[in-house]
């Protein structure tokens, strides 16, 4: 993987990130890991949920009806990992899961917002995103 792609992963959405972050990043695969872009697995389990939630000939009503409320299933949370900034700090920062519960916030994601109007001044924030978790100190 060279800089650019990696550059490419870790900024998705936006993000800024710095050449050290960039530099952490490239170590995890310097050992031969196979690296896949993101999107190549959402786009496998965009088909999988297509084809998990399409009705057989054979499926009576009861069966269509089954396949439907799966497919549904399956589509909400595909929509959460979409939307998560735990899984895109994760993946794309390396981050560790935050285990301290801010303050003010309590665990509780609490939408996007300016660090002036977030009422912890930005302590459990990821960019505006308040994510309700103080970032963990790096030691």
């Amino acid at each position: 993987m060279n800089r650019e792609i990696a550059r490419e992963c870790l900024t998705n959405g936006g993000r800024k990130t710095s050449e050290e972050e960039i530099d952490k990043f490239l170590e995890r695969f310097q050992d031969g890991v196979p690296v896949m872009p993101v999107s190549f697995f959402c786009d496998f389990l965009k088909e999988w949920q297509r084809l998990a939630a399409e009705p057989l000939p054979s499926d009576g009503t009861a069966g269509i009806a089954w396949r439907k409320e799966r497919g549904d299933k399956i589509q909400f949370v595909f929509l959460q990992i979409m939307k998560s900034n735990l899984l895109s700090r994760t993946i794309y920062g390396g981050e560790k899961p935050r285990t301290t519960p801010c303050p003010v916030h309590k665990g509780h994601w609490s939408g996007c917002k300016l660090i002036e109007d977030m009422g912890c001044n930005g302590a459990c924030a990821d960019g505006s995103n308040v994510t309700g978790w103080l970032r963990e100190d790096p030691k």
